[in-house]
């Protein structure tokens, strides 16, 4: 009997400091908390044990493809959309121990506008570009797996290669490099653009982003000089994007 005793109050013992390792300094509840780790768990702004899988940073690989508008100062001139894909890399890094995140990236993408005139030419643009986008945001738990990171940035884009086709009815094409100031003598298309961004990702099971951003140049991709209005017109891209990545 005195050994079922003995047996009986080392197991609620045992038991009683199980429980009370599960509890943080703050009082919360914490399935699976490792008591001596404690120095590892999150401050106050957050009570819940759902970002200890990326707790200090996390890479993201991403895809994007954004339907970009070509908007121009010159009234009565026609926006042109341009479709664009990008390829992007990105590492976040989260400022301990608070939600604040800042984000330091790569991106490559192709841009290209083709339009059938009604006299049976042909408009084309395309153009390539590298993208460093700067963002600051905020890591907000929801659930085990899924939280939601608003931000916002700046983006310095070197606009690499781009080509303006015609092509005739006949089918014979003529083409200029819109970066060559020989090819574009009336035209001055910029290498060098600063841009800004602003939006959500969704990241899911700990490893799929989903997200949406509005993007905007801040210095203009193209001026000319009009001689109707015998002023100088600038050109600038902005637009929604749309992005698929694996977080890891």
């Amino acid at each position: 009997m005195k050994t079922i005793r003995l047996t009986a109050v080392v197991f609620l013992l045992t038991m009683c400091q199980a429980s009370f390792a599960q509890y943080d300094d703050d009082g919360y509840y914490h399935p699976g908390y490792d008591a001596s780790h404690s120095s590892t768990r999150y401050s106050s702004y957050q009570s819940t044990n759902y970002l200890d899988t990326y707790e200090y940073g996390w890479c993201n690989f991403y895809g994007e493809y954004s339907p970009l508008k070509n908007f121009t100062t010159a009234p009565g001139d026609d926006d042109l959309l341009f479709h664009t894909a990008t390829i992007g890399f990105s590492y976040n890094y989260v400022i301990y121990p608070t939600p604040v995140t800042f984000e330091l990236g790569f991106e490559a993408s192709g841009s290209w506008y083709s339009e059938r005139n009604k006299n049976g030419t042909k408009d084309g643009l395309d153009f390539y570009s590298a993208r460093i986008p700067l963002n600051i945001g905020f890591r907000l738990p929801v659930a085990e797996g899924f939280w939601i990171l608003p931000y916002g940035g700046i983006n310095v884009k070197w606009n690499i290669y781009g080509e303006q086709r015609v092509t005739d009815a006949n089918g014979r094409t003529e083409r200029w490099k819109i970066f060559s100031q020989y090819d574009m003598y009336n035209s001055d298309y910029n290498r060098w653009q600063l841009g800004y961004q602003a939006g959500v990702k969704f990241i899911v099971g700990n490893c799929v982003s989903i997200g949406a951003a509005w993007k905007s140049d801040i210095t203009s991709f193209c001026t000319y000089w009009d001689k109707t209005r015998s002023q100088e017109e600038k050109e600038r891209f902005r637009g929604f994007a749309f992005s698929l990545g694996y977080i890891f």
